[in-house]
């Protein structure tokens, strides 16, 4: 036994799985991983102290899993892809609410003390309504995903009124190193560099012009670590954002000097555009910062060479 204080992971397998298990045990926490997963991936394995597979929407195989002991579970399993919930609407409403019901159970049936930070979303905000966004600004049912996620929340709203100390986190947009493809930063590098090695000049690319709040993952984790290690919280709900908005058109040029592809010119291709994408969305997180005193220690410059150097 480890005299380490534990924290477990869920889907320690994912993109923020390898940064949270990385940030955690230089922190010096035993780290325990969840996943569907028969076994880790490369990237994550050295930075566990165990491992348990788990199909969370199981419960029986959630409720199989060893939570008692741990001080803190960071909830980051689950459907995460805005796109995909349009071709499955009806897993996407449910699957969410269901994972998190089951991991809650489970928690409260074990006798778990420590805290759980149910990691939800900052696409599931109203985007019409004046910026920042903070945690008090109004939310919308825009995609199955964002009803999921909504659904998820209120399953983590009800176990905490019975006695189970949640936290919902709502993240904006966020990049870094082993980001993997779907994703606006990955996809622009693959293209780029496919281009580069092919001898072309010319890469399709959707509305480059919409702006985003991004944060460097390795900020988002410190975050959740944050939250989760906390004493006490005033709320119930935090947002993770820089609190700053980029377009597309700079993770190009950024990537564009990284790849030495400058030269590479852009077509819009219209399958690429989204009738309904906003122009602009920035996230307020001051009550993370006033509370906790966080602040983004990187820039997306920084998340984007990282994640060049890494690639």
């Amino acid at each position: 036994m480890t005299n380490k204080k534990e924290v477990i992971i869920t889907g320690v397998n994912g993109f923020v799985g390898e940064h949270l298990a990385r940030f955690l045990k230089e922190k010096g926490y035993a780290v325990h991983g969840v996943g569907r997963e028969d076994t880790t991936n490369n990237l994550v394995t050295p930075l566990l102290d165990s491992y348990e597979k788990a199909d969370l929407m199981d419960g029986p195989s959630t409720h199989a899993l060893h939570l008692s002991d741990a001080v803190a579970i960071i909830h980051l399993a689950g459907l995460a892809s805005v796109a995909d919930s349009f071709k499955h609407p009806e897993l996407y409403e449910t699957g969410n609410a269901r994972i998190t019901d089951n991991l809650l159970s489970a928690a409260k049936q074990q006798g778990f003390t420590g805290r759980v930070v149910v990691i939800s979303t900052g696409a599931l905000y109203d985007p019409t309504r004046p910026m920042p966004i903070s945690e008090d600004s109004a939310v919308v049912e825009n995609s199955p995903y964002a009803v999921g996620k909504l659904r998820a929340e209120a399953v983590a709203k009800t176990y905490k009124e019975n006695g189970v100390d949640v936290v919902v986190v709502r993240p904006f947009n966020h990049i870094g190193p082993h980001q993997g493809p779907g994703f606006l930063l990955p996809d622009l590098y693959q293209q780029l560099k496919d281009a580069k090695e092919q001898g072309s000049s010319v890469i399709k690319v959707g509305n480059l012009t919409t702006r985003r709040d991004y944060t460097d993952v390795r900020d988002v984790v410190a975050a959740y670590t944050l939250l989760a290690t906390a004493e006490t919280l005033q709320h119930d709900t935090y947002n993770v954002a820089t609190g700053e908005s980029h377009t597309g058109l700079e993770i190009l040029d950024i990537l564009k000097q990284c790849l030495n592809v400058t030269d590479i010119e852009t077509i819009v291709d219209p399958d690429k555009i989204r009738p309904t994408d906003i122009k602009d969305i920035v996230g307020d997180a001051s009550r993370l910062k006033n509370e906790l005193g966080w602040q983004p220690a990187s820039n997306i410059a920084t998340a984007i060479k990282d994640f060049v150097a890494n690639a």
